[in-house]
């Protein structure tokens, strides 16, 4: 209700270019069916009920950021412990009101401790503002050591009186500021942060080397999204699933007919395959993320028999890469700079110089997306560079009927234009030339989900940036920023890393936790001795 109170008063108070970002810590996270329950009571808030109950994340421990009323309200939502995840807020950003709710410290003593509240006060500002309905002494106590001026004040309803205070820090308000921003590099990573900075109201440049968008890794004709997933509870996992989360939204709100919600099947088609699936249909008893096919199932739904069946993503799909970073960079205030390829960057002072093979700029912040390319400008650490192919199948009448993506260890496409993509290979040949050794081991994969025959009518070859540990790096990197080594899964990974990325560069709530930026962290290969 705090929240739904607070869209409605600041679309009604602000200026339309101005966002709103809002982080709300939930232990037990609602059911849909309960809010909207709750909700019912108040029509006055129906239609920013509606939108968020529409767009609320499926039940996953972690940091889940969506995107309302096109864009202009970012609410970031943290499930778990508040401990865990209030002591580790970013402390670059400071907020501007607390809606301290929750059972008094009689009943819930860690979160009213003095820690808590010590770093409530940490990051705020000299306007900030607090609330609570808790009158307790502690509570008192605890936020005027934390900083704050706090004083009783009338309650409403059932509540005779609340906690009303104001902060005496001296940390100035932070004041969002419109940046010129460099962008390196015109795939989904590059595409997707320029749409995001550009819908922030930032002027966006973008470089390129090649003679449009999506032409290199990104280039091929489909590009798969759905997410690897683990039965453990890690960083790595917690990363997996929540980019997958952000990027079916992300590819939502574009409202594109390039982005294709299809489902995705995975197959379960050997003894490995199986053990994952068997793994994680012990995690998680829901049918929210994914539902069990069997055979009869998966070829019902796919349109083609097949003889297995898996794990059904109702919210992956697929996108039309070179056709979507077009849409992205098409809209909003972005300057497009193709066939020029950035050879060097300074810092002066508070701005960075940029020079290409055409010319000097100007730039207040620049990010790295350049994929492999960015070691002739840093000899990147950790950053090595796989060979991809992909095979294009021409569709017949059996085939034409497949209605979403089935991954096998390979996968294959639904027709698009006479003809559907097998992939990949993940090799270190380092020739960029269609090799016939490839087709003949994608087809090979692609038989355990169809066993007719496929005609290989073309390819294409991409070299994808990887890293060691197969995590992207993305993040703040000496006085720049870089969004690359996303590897094969980039469509699925790029898009919360660039959410990221904007984050970092204005100072607001992230849409990661803090485990999850360790991850990323863009340095964690290098030497501690040099960094």
């Amino acid at each position: 209700m705090n929240f739904l109170l607070t869209w409605q008063e600041f679309i009604k108070e602000s200026t339309h270019n101005t966002i709103l970002n809002f982080l709300s810590f939930e232990k037990y996270p609602f059911a849909k069916e309960d809010l909207r329950r709750a909700h019912s009571k108040y029509p006055s808030l129906s239609k920013e009920s509606r939108e968020l109950i529409s767009k609320m994340p499926i039940n996953s421990s972690g940091v889940h950021r969506i995107n309302l009323n096109e864009g202009r309200i970012k609410l970031t939502l943290i499930y778990g412990d508040l401990k865990d995840n209030l002591l580790n807020l970013n402390e670059n950003t400071n907020y501007d009101a607390w809606y301290l709710d929750g059972f008094s410290p009689s009943k819930n003593p860690e979160m009213w401790s003095r820690e808590m509240a010590m770093k409530i006060g940490e990051v705020s500002n000299s306007s900030t503002t607090i609330a609570t309905y808790s009158v307790a002494g502690v509570v008192k106590e605890n936020l005027s050591e934390a900083g704050f001026l706090v004083k009783k004040i009338n309650g409403f309803g059932t509540k005779r009186q609340m906690l009303s205070g104001s902060s005496l820090a001296k940390k100035v308000r932070l004041k969002s500021s419109k940046k010129k921003i460099c962008i390196v590099g015109a795939g989904i990573a590059g595409c997707s942060l320029s749409k995001i900075l550009s819908d922030r109201n930032h002027e966006v440049t973008i470089f390129d080397k090649e003679e449009s968008a999506a032409s290199l890794a990104t280039g091929n004709p489909v590009l798969v999204i759905y997410p690897r997933l683990s039965a453990y509870d890690t960083p790595h996992a917690r990363f997996s699933i929540e980019s997958f989360l952000y990027s079916s939204k992300f590819y939502d709100h574009l409202d594109s007919q390039y982005w294709n919600k299809s489902g995705v099947l995975m197959m379960n088609f050997d003894e490995n395959s199986n053990k994952r699936e068997n793994s994680l249909l012990n995690t998680r008893e829901d049918q929210d993320l994914f539902i069990k096919l069997d055979s009869i199932q998966a070829s019902f739904r796919s349109g083609i028999e097949v003889q297995n069946g898996g794990l059904f993503f109702q919210n992956a799909g697929y996108i039309e890469p070179k056709y979507l970073c077009d849409e992205m960079l098409s809209q909003g205030n972005i300057v497009t700079n193709f066939l020029e390829e950035v050879i060097s960057v300074k810092k002066i002072n508070e701005s960075n110089k940029v020079i290409t093979t055409k010319g000097e700029y100007e730039f207040d912040e620049v990010c790295f997306c350049n994929s492999y390319s960015l070691n002739k400008i840093f000899n990147f650490e950790g950053l090595s560079k796989k060979r991809g192919q992909v095979s294009i199948v021409s569709t017949n009448n059996i085939l034409n009927k497949l209605k979403f993506p089935i991954c096998a260890g390979g996968y294959l496409s639904p027709n698009i234009e006479g003809n559907h993509t097998a992939g990949s290979s993940y090799s270190n040949v380092t020739s960029s030339e269609i090799l016939e050794k490839e087709h003949h081991e994608t087809l090979k994969k692609i038989n355990k989900i169809y066993e007719g025959n496929l005609e290989i009518i073309d390819g294409k070859v991409g070299f994808r940036a990887v890293t060691r540990d197969r995590v992207p790096l993305a993040g703040k990197f000496k006085d720049f920023y870089v969004n690359i080594g996303h590897g094969s899964r980039g469509a699925t990974s790029a898009p919360i890393c660039s959410e990221y990325i904007a984050d970092l560069i204005e100072n607001k709530p992230l849409p990661i936790g803090s485990e999850i930026e360790k991850i990323l962290n863009p340095e964690r290969f290098i030497p501690k001795n040099l960094q």
